[in-house]
C-alpha cells in the first residue's frame, strides 16, 4: 500500500446512494453553455482584458471566485451578488468584481495561478515575474512576497491546510521548490537528483506529506517532503498491473511530452494526469506497492499542446456518485468524461461553435450540488456551464388525473 492505513477508511459497508446524487447525474445528459441565460448570473463580456489563466473558488462558502489574467490583474467575484443590465431591451443578471487588483499592482507579468487557502484566510498567486504572493483575503492586499529566481509556472499546497509548505514549479529550475509560509523562506528542493524540470504539481488530499510533480519531459515523481532522499515513487506508463516487474519490461515515463495538468480524486486513491501526447491517464496509487496505469481510454478528441499549465476539474464527491472529469481542449471545447471508465459524456462549446479564442485554461466547480462550472478563457471571458433548463414561469400546475367535462347550458 502506498498510503498505509488508507484501506481502513473504506471499511464498514457502502455509503447509501442519495436521491440527490442520482438526480444530479441525470443533469449531465443536458449540459450546455449558460452565458446566454439572462435569469442566471453570468460574467461581463470581458472579465479581463487578456486571457483568464486561472480560477479558484473559495472552499468553505463556494461564493467567492478569484480570477487571474495574463494582463497581471486579479479580481474577486461574489457569486451571490448580481446587477441587472439591460441589453437590447432584455434584462440580464451580471456579476461584477467586488475587488480588483489592477495591472502591475501585485504582479508585473501574467498571473499563472491563484488558489484559496483551505481556511479562506488568504489567496496565493504566482506569476511570470518570479513571484509567489500571499494575499490577505480580508483586505485583499499582499501580506508577503516570495521572490524566486525564475518564472513560476505552477504551485500547490495541502488541501487539508495542516501543512505550511507550498510546492512551486519554476521555469528553469530542477525539481520542485518548497516554500514555508511559517518561516517565509524557501527551505528545500525536491527532485534535484532526477534532473527533471517540473511544469505542474499536485498535493495529496489525504497525506499532507505527499507531493507529486509532472515534468516537461513527461516524467512524474512523488515525494515525501519530510525526506531529503530520492523520490517516493515514479509514474511509469508501462506499469499496468501488479504482475509487471521492472526486470522484465522497458521503463517508461508517465507521458510522451510535457505534463501540464494533474489532479487527485477526493479520496487520494487515484491521480489523473494530462500530457502533450493528448492523453489522459488515471493512476491507481493504493492497490499495489507501486502506482500503476489503469489504461483507461478517453478517446481521440483531446487536443493539448499548450505550454502553460491548465486546470482540469472533478465533480464534487457529494454532487454525484460517479465522478465526472471536465477537461479544456485546444479546440475551444470543454470535454466532460466519466472518470471511472473514460467514456465521453458531453462536448461543450460557446455559441454552438468552438475556436482557438474560446479555449479554456482553467475550470472551477461552483459546489453546492448546483451542477454549475466556470471556465477562464483565452479571449478574457469567464464562461458559465451547467444544466440547461428552459426558462419557465414561476407557476406550478397540478393534474389530478380527472378530465374536466363542460356541459353546454
Amino acid at each position: 500500500m502506498l498510503y498505509p492505513g488508507l484501506a481502513d477508511i473504506y471499511t464498514g459497508g457502502e455509503f447509501p446512494i442519495a436521491a440527490l446524487q442520482i438526480y444530479n447525474e441525470t443533469k449531465y445528459a443536458s449540459l450546455g453553455n449558460l452565458d446566454y441565460r439572462g435569469d442566471l448570473g453570468t460574467f461581463p463580456h470581458k472579465a479581463h482584458s487578456a486571457s483568464v489563466n486561472t480560477l479558484s473558488l473559495d472552499p468553505i462558502y463556494n461564493n467567492f471566485l478569484v480570477s487571474g489574467s495574463s494582463d497581471s490583474s486579479i479580481k474577486l467575484w461574489d457569486l451571490q451578488k448580481t446587477e441587472v443590465h439591460n441589453i437590447d431591451g432584455e434584462s440580464y443578471l451580471k456579476y461584477e468584481p467586488v475587488v480588483t487588483l489592477p495591472r502591475k499592482s501585485v504582479h508585473d507579468y501574467g498571473v499563472t495561478k491563484v488558489k484559496w487557502w483551505p481556511d479562506n484566510g488568504m489567496v496565493l498567486s504566482s506569476s511570470y515575474d518570479f513571484k509567489v504572493n500571499v494575499i490577505d483575503a480580508e483586505l485583499m492586499s499582499v501580506a508577503h512576497t516570495f521572490k524566486l529566481n525564475a518564472r513560476v509556472i505552477d504551485f500547490d499546497f495541502s488541501p487539508k491546510g495542516d501543512s505550511t509548505m507550498v510546492a512551486a514549479c519554476l521555469d528553469d529550475g530542477i525539481g520542485v521548490k518548497l516554500l514555508d509560509l511559517r518561516t517565509v523562506a524557501d527551505v528545500q528542493k525536491l527532485g534535484g537528483e532526477e534532473g527533471a524540470r517540473m511544469s505542474t504539481a499536485a498535493w495529496s488530499p489525504i497525506n499532507s506529506n505527499i507531493c507529486v510533480g509532472g515534468g516537461v519531459d513527461g516524467s512524474c515523481y512523488g515525494w515525501d517532503i519530510r525526506s531529503s532522499e530520492k523520490h517516493l515513487f515514479e509514474l511509469d506508463s508501462n506499469l499496468t498491473s501488479s504482475k509487471s516487474h521492472a526486470g522484465s519490461r522497458l521503463k517508461g515515463k508517465a507521458h510522451h511530452g510535457r505534463v501540464n495538468s494533474m489532479i487527485f480524486n477526493s479520496e487520494g486513491t487515484e491521480l489523473i494526469t494530462l500530457g502533450h501526447d493528448n492523453k489522459i491517464k488515471v493512476w491507481d496509487l493504493c492497490t499495489h506497492s507501486k502506482p500503476f496505469n489503469k489504461l483507461l481510454n478517453f478517446g481521440p478528441l483531446i487536443r493539448n499542446k499548450v505550454n502553460q499549465r491548465i486546470d482540469m476539474c472533478l465533480s464534487p464527491a457529494l454532487e454525484t456518485e460517479i465522478s465526472f472529469l471536465w477537461v479544456p481542449s485546444d479546440t475551444g471545447e470543454v470535454l466532460v468524461y466519466r472518470a471511472e471508465d473514460g467514456s465521453l459524456v458531453a462536448r461543450l462549446n460557446r455559441s454552438g461553435r468552438a475556436n482557438l479564442q474560446t479555449r479554456s485554461f482553467s475550470i472551477a466547480c461552483s459546489g453546492g450540488n448546483q451542477t454549475r462550472y466556470y471556465s477562464g478563457c483565452k479571449d478574457g471571458t469567464i464562461s458559465v456551464w451547467g444544466y440547461e433548463t428552459k426558462q419557465e414561469p414561476d407557476v406550478t400546475y397540478f393534474d389530478n388525473g380527472v378530465d374536466l367535462v363542460i356541459e353546454d347550458s
